[in-house]
This record gives structure tokens, C-alpha cells and sequence, in this order.
């Protein structure tokens, strides 16, 4: 045991002091904060100013409409207006030579978008939009509304309809959710719930993809450089596997101890700001984490590090190089991305059978069970027949990869078939 632990400190300690380790762990955190945060940020406060849009009305009845409707409503968070509309030549005899004119006027910059308004419009609820930059979805869309806009008030009003009657009759309604628990309901909004739990299975399904390579490239590397024929000089197989499980799955728990909370910052805390400075968000409920969520989320990912950390120690007593752990890789995976995949199905549905089979099944319960535990209250003796389901299976893989461990250490050249791994664990 003092062996396993002295190896446990090695792996942990060589990999922690590393320059990598310590920016990827520091690093991580802000390039997840600037992928979340920066594209809104610079969508909202980059703005190009006022943009002058010239109206080709062929209907002779939109552009007072748009005007009322630009000066009432499109403004940003100053109060400035977005657009000046210009009014240009309406004659549909010469509208080619407008376009050629007004096209011009784009290239040159003294406009920014032109849009032609059919006579046609109220059938075929179809215009035509020019710009330079058709790929700016926001005034895109922003463009559209508001000509949808200003086409059904008329609509409405031809038909002797009062459109802001119909407005408020046609208000849709929507349901306030409230999650019930223990302690009662309480209102939460289920997007931001699904949302979170997401981001949060995610975050296992990548940890165990991204640690269990670490532990299988750990193994290959110690077998090139032939480290491990020191180590078997003085530690049991079973000691040395014990040892770079463990030591590699610690330096991770602190990495990933750094993410989960930059995570749980973001997803909870990070709504309170933007209620603060987005009048929009002002009726989002706030997510609540449960102490029971955010303890099966760290106890899953250990349990998951720990299990797929033993199968992919054993592909890595396998192969012999960087090309042999890319094909190798696969049948670890292969649970892992099935997990991924069933989480949503689950989602839906936490009480099923098939979601309570499929989460008692060890190589899948770190995620599935955990989507459970987060979407749903799952009984305790399934949450406790899983955890020692997965503690036994942690056990036998551990000593599945040793009895692999051993004898393919030591194999140097041609890489063991599959099959011929399997005939090792049966080897005495």
C-alpha cells in the first residue's frame, strides 16, 4: 500500500507542476468565460451607428407605416434611432434603373441597405433586401419584423380590424414552472434547468474522454521510455496501475474542481448579472443548484474518472505509440458517446425503465445516472445500488487492466490484437 502511495504522489505531483497543466487550468476558465460572454457582449455594445435604408415602396401605402413604426420602436438602449429611412424612386417602370442607381449608393457607402417593397407584397409576403453584408442576421431579422409588422397593422385595418385589439387577443401565454422537491415548489424556468444540466453532463462526458486519454497516453509514454521496467523493479503491476489511476485522477479533481465552479459561476451567478443590465432577463427565475445535484455531479465524475480510467490504462498496456492509442481509443469511447446520446432521451423521461436500467449499468451510470439525479429525485436505493455497482466494477476493471498491464508492458513491437489481450487476463 506505502508503494501505491508513494506512485499516486509521483503521477500526481509530475503532472500538477507542469507549465501546462497549470495554464491549461487557468486558461480554460476564461476562454470558456469569453466564448459565453464576448459574442453577446459584442453584439449588443458594437454598434454601427444609425443605418440609412433607402424604400423602394411599390405599394404607395408602406413607408408613412415604416417611419411611425422606426420612430416608435426601433431604437437602442440610449433611445437613438437605428435606421433613417430615405425614400426612393417608387416608379415601377424605371425600377431597374433605381436599383442600378441605389446599388451604387451601397458601394459608395452613403447607404447601408436598400429594400424594394413589391406591389405584390400583401400576396405574396415577399420583398426584396440589398446590402453589402447580407450575413448581419441582426438587422436581417430586425428588417423583417418590421415590415412584417407594418404589412399585417394594414392588413388588419383594411379589414376594419383593430390590429391593437387583435394584438392583445393574440398575446400568446405562457406557463410559470415550478419544480417541486422536498422542500416544496419553487419556480424555476426550464430551459435554464435543461440548459444547466447540459453544460454539467457535458462536462462529464468531455472530462472522461479527455482524462482517460491522459491516463492511456501516461501508460504508453512510461512503456516507450522504458520508466516502467524501473518501476517493476521495486512495485507489483497491480501497485504501478493503482498508482497512475489514482495520481493522474487527483491532479484532475483539482482541475476539474476549477471548472466546475467557473461553470456553476456562469450558469447561476452569471444570470444575476445580466438581469442587472438586460431588461430582457428580468423574468428568468434563477436556477437553483441543490446540495444533492452538485454532490452526485462530483461523486459521478469521480466514479466515471475511475472506471474509464482503468479501461483506458488497459488499451494503453496494449499499444506501443501516439498512432496505436488513436485506434485503440474507440472501445472506451464507445459508452461514453452512447451516454452522451441517451442523456437527452432520459432527460425526458427519468422514471422509465429503460432509464432506470441503463443507469445502473456501470460504464454508463456517471452520466445517465446523474441526468436522473439532476432532472428527476431518484430513490435513494438506486442512487446507492449504483454507486456500489460502480465501485465493484471499479474494482474488477483495476484488476482486469493489471493482469493486461503486465504482460503487455513488456510487449514492444508488433501490438497484441484485442482478442489477444483478453487470453492475458486469463494468464497466470
Amino acid at each position: 500500500m506505502n508503494k501505491s502511495l508513494i506512485l499516486i504522489k509521483r503521477e500526481c505531483l509530475t503532472r500538477v507542476r507542469t507549465k501546462g497543466f497549470l495554464i491549461g487550468t487557468l486558461l480554460a476558465p476564461v476562454l470558456m468565460l469569453l466564448m459565453t460572454v464576448l459574442p453577446g457582449l459584442l453584439m449588443n455594445v458594437v454598434s454601427e451607428g444609425e443605418q440609412t435604408i433607402a424604400v423602394v415602396d411599390l405599394t404607395g401605402r408602406l413607408m408613412p407605416a415604416l417611419e411611425t413604426y422606426v420612430s416608435d420602436t426601433k431604437k437602442d438602449v440610449q433611445g437613438k434611432p437605428l435606421y433613417k429611412l430615405v425614400p426612393a424612386e417608387s416608379n415601377p417602370r424605371v425600377l431597374d434603373t433605381t436599383k442600378i442607381h441605389l446599388n451604387r449608393q451601397v458601394r459608395q457607402g452613403r447607404l447601408n441597405v436598400f429594400l424594394v417593397l413589391p406591389g405584390d407584397i400583401f400576396e405574396t409576403n415577399r420583398f426584396e433586401l440589398y446590402a453589402k453584408n447580407t450575413g448581419n442576421f441582426q438587422v436581417n431579422e430586425s428588417l423583417n419584423d418590421m415590415v412584417s409588422a407594418v404589412v399585417s397593422k394594414i392588413r388588419l385595418s383594411e379589414s376594419g380590424l383593430d390590429p391593437e385589439l387583435v394584438k392583445r387577443l393574440n398575446k400568446r401565454v405562457r406557463a410559470s414552472t415550478f419544480k417541486i422537491g422536498e422542500n416544496g415548489a419553487k419556480e424555476e424556468s426550464g430551459e435554464l434547468t435543461f440548459a444547466l444540466n447540459y453544460m454539467l453532463g457535458l462536462f462529464i462526458y468531455m472530462a472522461l474522454i479527455f482524462y482517460g486519454m491522459f491516463v492511456m497516453r501516461g501508460v504508453i509514454e512510461d512503456k516507450s521510455s522504458r520508466v516502467i521496467e524501473i518501476l517493476l523493479s521495486s512495485a507489483r503491476p497491480r501497485q504501478i496501475m493503482t498508482g497512475k489511476i489514482f495520481g493522474i485522477g487527483l491532479a484532475g479533481l483539482i482541475q476539474i474542481g476549477v471548472w466546475g465552479l467557473c461553470i456553476i459561476l456562469l450558469t447561476t451567478y452569471g444570470l444575476v448579472m445580466a438581469k442587472q443590465f438586460s431588461p430582457a432577463a428580468q423574468n428568468l427565475p434563477i436556477p437553483s443548484i441543490s446540495v444533492w445535484v452538485v454532490l452526485s455531479f462530483i461523486l459521478f465524475f469521480i466514479l466515471g474518472y475511475f472506471i474509464y480510467a482503468a479501461v483506458y490504462a488497459a488499451m494503453g498496456s496494449i499499444g506501443n505509440s501516439e498512432s496505436d492509442m488513436q485506434n485503440l481509443q474507440w472501445p472506451a469511447m464507445a459508452p461514453i458517446l452512447m451516454s452522451f446520446f441517451l442523456m437527452f432521451a432520459i432527460q425526458k423521461n427519468p422514471d422509465g425503465p429503460l432509464a432506470t436500467v441503463l443507469s445502473l449499468i456501470p460504464l454508463f451510470s456517471p452520466i445517465l445516472m446523474f441526468t436522473r439525479i439532476s432532472a428527476h429525485a431518484v430513490p435513494l436505493w438506486q442512487v446507492l445500488l449504483c454507486i456500489g455497482l460502480c465501485l465493484l466494477a471499479i474494482a474488477g476493471l483495476i484488476w482486469i487492466s493489471a493482469r493486461i498491464f503486465r504482460i503487455g508492458i513488456l510487449m514492444v513491437g508488433k501490438r497484441p490484437t484485442l482478442p489477444e489481450a483478453l487470453k492475458w487476463i486469463r494468464k497466470t
